[in-house]
């Protein structure tokens, strides 16, 4: 399971106290993201929720990439007081990366990570590690310099700073706005802080060419998603704004894609009136075709993949370390692979590897469970449960997790299993949701003339386990 850290910080503008999550191990293997979020800037990065005060909190973490076999290490001047300290820091990161890998994972590499002192010099390793150029690293730049100057301008002169700057305005710039939403948000930053981004991102969207050209994709996905059948594809590809739409809607839709779907397309080709027309359908024809082609060939190499890595967990010590260790790749397709390979067991009578296929199962599902919501889990074990007896056993030990959000989420997944023609799981969704209901706590009622209960304040001292860094910082481990 993933290690939670929390850093209790104190503003420096307002004096507000507040914790924050943190990273000390970033593992790309285990959590794909994590490369996209030292990129962008936002690892141990902390937003007082009084004031919206927020910077960069300093602290050494190590990062991982097993496919390309490096692990880099961050380690600030402040990580110690020594270089003694500093030292024993970045062993303690190490052996913590070390200790979640299974014995046959560890490599040389790990014994000798690279080691940079600011943030700048390990994104601009991790960039290079990628492949991307110093051109692309001033480009990104740029982007986010834009972004603070616009940000910081007055409505009235935002035209002109599109106008000079529409050339940085990408896809990137988009979504780099789009993370600034996010961060604001959850950081429980002021109302007027966040309105202030929505609005200026909304500015954007409406007012630049490819802003408009995200929105106009975006509505053709939901058109997609909110009824996904085949002629609800087929006209979201015909009114798809640019390749990259046909690409998405192609991925979401592919099961669809059968002789039926491209007889339809080749009637609306036929149908075509205006050359002009008849020739852009045919072209989003090959194209349609090339991008079908390209998936069917990395689903096959992903099949590939998965089947190496259940013979791994077969053939390991620690299958469950394993598993923590290939956290990303815990998908539907490594489920497939595993029930094709238990089906063909069973078949052979090899009842050995039946068993051992069974333990690598038990094992993928609690890996996978670990970094869920609780509430996902206990939807998930009860959809699992042989009888209702297990069931309401099953709700009587989970009470608490029985509140108007879990019943919520329950009839969200009824409502997309019937759109899915899942019958026989909206059933059992609906039988869940009956039963719970028998055990969700009830509400209190209010006694006369009593005053509501204030929320209680969270302490403000962390636990006991904690480490208190030079710069002041109370490192404590959950």
């Amino acid at each position: 399971m993933l290690q939670r850290y929390y850093a209790t910080v104190a503003c420096p503008a307002c004096g507000t106290r507040f914790q924050t999550p943190i990273e000390q191990i970033l593992d790309v293997r285990v959590n794909p993201e994590a490369k996209n979020r030292l990129l962008s800037g936002a690892i141990n990065v902390a937003v007082c929720p009084s004031c919206g005060t927020g910077g960069a909190l300093n602290l050494p973490f190590i990062y991982h990439d097993p496919e390309k076999e490096i692990a880099l290490l961050y380690l600030p001047v402040g990580a110690g007081d020594t270089e003694v300290q500093r030292q024993q820091a970045a062993g303690r990161l190490t052996r913590q990366l070390m200790d979640a890998m299974p014995q046959e994972e560890r490599k040389g590499y790990l014994f000798q990570p690279e080691v940079f002192l600011t943030m700048e010099n390990i994104v601009k390793r991790v960039l290079e590690l990628e492949g991307v150029t110093e051109e692309d690293i001033a480009y990104s730049q740029k982007q986010r310099a834009f972004l603070d100057t616009f940000m910081s301008a007055l409505e009235e002169d935002w035209p002109q700073l599109i106008a000079e700057n529409e050339a940085l305005l990408n896809e990137d710039f988009f979504r780099l706005v789009q993370y600034m939403m996010q961060v604001v948000a959850m950081a429980g930053a002021q109302e007027g802080d966040f309105n202030t981004v929505q609005k200026a991102y909304t500015y954007l969207v409406e007012n630049t060419a490819m802003g408009k050209l995200l929105s106009q994709r975006n509505e053709v996905l939901q058109a997609f998603t909110a009824n996904p059948d085949q002629n609800s594809l087929l006209e979201a590809l015909i009114a798809a704004p640019d390749e990259e739409t046909v690409a998405v809607l192609v991925q979401s839709g592919i099961a669809l894609m059968d002789y039926t779907f491209f007889q339809m397309l080749a009637q609306r080709i036929e149908s075509a009136e205006d050359p002009g027309e008849k020739a852009r359908l045919t072209e989003l024809r090959r194209t349609i075709l090339k991008i079908r082609d390209v998936m069917t060939e990395a689903s096959e190499d992903v099949a590939r993949a998965r089947a190496e890595l259940l013979e791994k967990l077969l053939n390991t010590e620690d299958p469950l370390k394993m598993a923590r260790s290939y956290l990303s790749e815990l998908d539907d397709m490594l489920v497939m692979v595993l029930r094709s390979e238990m089906t063909a067991a069973r078949n052979r009578g090899d009842k050995q590897r039946t068993e051992a296929l069974q333990r690598v199962a038990t094992v993928v599902n609690q890996v996978t469970e670990e970094n869920m919501p609780p509430e996902i889990v206990l939807v998930r074990r009860l959809l699992m449960s042989p009888t209702d007896e297990q069931m309401q056993e099953m709700l009587q030990k989970n009470q608490k997790l029985l509140q108007p959000e879990f019943f919520q989420f329950l009839e969200g997944l009824e409502a997309a299993a019937r759109e899915q023609n899942e019958a026989q799981t909206a059933n059992q969704l609906t039988k869940i949701h009956a039963l719970a209901l028998q055990y969700a706590p009830q509400p209190e009622t209010p006694v006369a003339g009593a005053r509501p209960q204030q929320p209680s304040t969270p302490p403000s001292t962390p636990p006991a386990a904690e480490n208190r860094t030079a710069s002041g910082l109370i490192i404590a481990k959950h």
